[in-house]
């Protein structure tokens, strides 16, 4: 059942303000995090975050779409756009780490 809004008031505006005040009450928490002068917090989730994306959880999701593509090509279903696709999918979530150091070599840093 839809939540009942008064008249000229578009759902749009009542979910933006939602957000707006989310947000706000993340920037003040983070103060604590960021006082420090260092992003060490954030440094250390985002890398918790690829590491959990491209260790034994996306080792698995590969070996699954491996297998699911092994299973097409038995039945004679598959099709090299759906091939080319696990393979340049497997090959970005794995190289994403060399992908990176090679742009980042090219332009000096």
């Amino acid at each position: 059942m839809q939540p009942e809004f008064p008249r000229g008031v578009p759902r749009t505006s009542t979910f933006f303000s939602r957000f707006v005040s989310v947000g706000t009450a993340l920037l003040f928490f983070a103060g604590d995090a960021f006082a420090q002068g260092t992003l060490q917090p954030v440094q250390s989730t985002l890398q918790t975050l690829v590491q959990a994306l491209t260790g034994p959880i996306a080792t698995s999701l590969a070996i699954l779409a491996v297998i699911a593509c092994g299973f097409l090509a038995w039945s004679g279903r598959l099709t090299w756009g759906i091939a080319g696709s696990v393979i340049f999918g497997i090959v970005l979530v794995f190289g994403s780490a060399q992908i990176v150091q090679f742009f980042q070599s090219a332009v000096g840093r």
